[in-house]
């Protein structure tokens, strides 16, 4: 079960302000209760000597007194004081001379223990002591010793006085229960000021809660209302103003989705002109092949065949055959010769190109195809100038067949690293990537037409033989080595513009 903030800051404002009360009326009813030993013991030592006079006076030097109707007086005189339990006269050897019963107010006190106790080094210390003691049942007493002294100053006699701790205990009893009144009134009084405070704070946060869900669902338009200039008014501006923000953004997304699907249509346009032109190589490739080979054996044929019309007579019957011959070798000269010019590579414009432009149009034009999406896909240029002079577009092309050949090599996934630099007046441009490489006695035959080490349906076998017409077009090398990635480094080098 989830707990709201409300209910945590309740819990625990609630706790430390019981925790605060518990320590504040604990203090104060220490400090209460010692004032009042304090006083018991002011008014006890008080007692002690306004009565110690008088009640040697009363005994006149009999122990204990003859008459009752004297103990009577002594007890009425020293009962005037309520907290008075029992008092004994004492002699300077220790001797109990004479000890008094109970008072009528604490006849149920077992005071057996003092009859016994060894006072004689409070007695030698011949100034009034005072110690406390707690009895079985909890209660408690004070024992004072109040000595006498004779008109040479040597101590005779010696009152001792057991009093009473109920009054003090009462009183103390009475203020702590007013204290836990007062502190349970405070607890609530506290509980319901903090309970407001933390629906005052809760409830925008709520609103903010809402508003967030809202978010998530894709509600822009979201706002929330500022009610306060305080942090939570804050927080709720800062809030409209993300949502401001995400409305922008996904506005600004919205449009660079549409760029890029222009820009993957456009690639995909690109994408099956770099297949044709590559099919159209390979054509001409063949079509080379096929031409040279077969252009030689034809025109020794026509050779042939025109001696042997020349020699032939005009009415002999073989002329029209041998003529048959000369016109369809002449017709295959022709087919030949067309496969030739077809064959030829196209016209080249060349121009200055900026090599780190135009690599960077080329990566960003691929980025977002399915092929490269989950590729880490990196350019590291120079800070300097690559300019050469070169077919852009050819160039262009060689540059998209081979990221495309490493694209599929990682299979969607894996590490690919373009990197440019200078190296002795010529411009050079490392593709790498961390696939499965090519072995060394594949590395040469991948440049001659179609062989590749793609699976069987997958591949022309043409694209890097196309590559290499093309940069070698533009007085560039292209050559394969081991990548540190772990698969194939292709480089391409061109001399740079003067």
């Amino acid at each position: 079960m989830r707990t709201g903030l409300a209910k945590k800051l309740l819990f625990y404002t609630g706790g430390i302000l019981a925790l605060l009360l518990l320590l504040t009326f604990m203090l104060l009813e220490r400090n209460q209760a010692q004032a009042w030993e304090d006083y018991l013991f002011s008014q006890s030592l008080s007692f002690s000597r306004l009565a110690t006079p008088e009640l040697l006076k009363r005994f006149r030097g009999s122990f204990p007194p003859d008459e009752p109707a004297e103990i009577a007086n002594m007890h009425e005189f020293l009962g005037l004081n309520r907290d008075l339990v029992q008092f004994s006269l004492v002699s300077a050897t220790g001797r109990r001379l004479y000890v008094s019963n109970a008072f009528e107010d604490f006849p149920d006190l077992d005071l057996h223990l003092f009859d016994q106790d060894d006072i004689s080094a409070r007695l030698a210390a011949e100034r009034t002591t005072m110690l406390t003691h707690k009895l079985s049942e909890g209660r408690r007493l004070l024992d004072l010793i109040e000595p006498a002294f004779g008109p040479t100053g040597q101590q005779v006699i010696s009152v001792r006085y057991l009093i009473s701790y109920d009054s003090i205990d009462a009183r103390l009893l009475e203020a702590r229960s007013y204290f836990v009144m007062i502190a349970i009134a405070a607890l609530f009084a506290c509980l319901l000021m903090v309970s407001l405070v933390a629906r005052r704070i809760t409830r925008p946060i709520a609103n903010l809660t809402d508003g967030a869900h809202s978010l998530t669902r894709g509600e822009l338009g979201t706002r929330i209302e500022v009610e306060s200039r305080d942090e939570i008014g804050a927080l709720a501006q800062a809030f409209n103003d993300m949502a401001e923000s995400l409305a922008a953004n996904r506005a600004e997304l919205t449009r660079k989705n549409d760029a890029l699907s222009t820009a993957n249509e456009e690639m995909q346009t690109m994408q099956a002109q770099l297949l044709r032109s590559e099919r159209l190589a390979a054509i001409g490739q063949l079509a080379a092949g096929v031409s040279h080979e077969i252009d030689n054996p034809v025109g020794i044929i026509l050779g042939h065949a025109e001696l042997l019309l020349e020699d032939l007579q005009v009415e002999d019957p073989l002329r029209e055959d041998v003529a048959a011959i000369i016109d369809e070798c002449r017709r295959c000269k022709r087919i030949t010769g067309g496969l030739l010019g077809f064959a030829r590579s196209p016209d080249s414009h060349r121009e200055r190109v900026d090599l780190n432009q135009l690599v960077e149009e080329v990566v960003s034009s691929l980025r977002p195809q399915k092929l490269f999406k989950d590729l880490d896909l990196k350019i590291v240029g120079v800070n300097e100038d690559l300019s050469v002079t070169a077919d852009a577009d050819q160039f262009r092309q060689v540059m998209i067949n081979l990221l495309l050949n490493a694209a599929q090599a990682l299979q969607g996934r894996g590490r690919l690293v373009v990197t440019l630099s200078k190296v002795s007046g010529s411009a050079r441009i490392h593709v790498d990537d961390s696939g499965p490489g090519i072995s060394l006695e594949d590395q040469e035959r991948v440049f001659q037409p179609f062989f590749s080490t793609k699976a069987h349906g997958e591949g022309t076998g043409l694209g890097l033989p196309l590559c290499r017409k093309l940069v070698e077009g533009q007085d560039g090398e292209i050559s394969i080595q081991k990548s540190l990635l772990g698969g194939a480094r292709l480089t391409v080098s061109l001399p740079l513009s003067e």
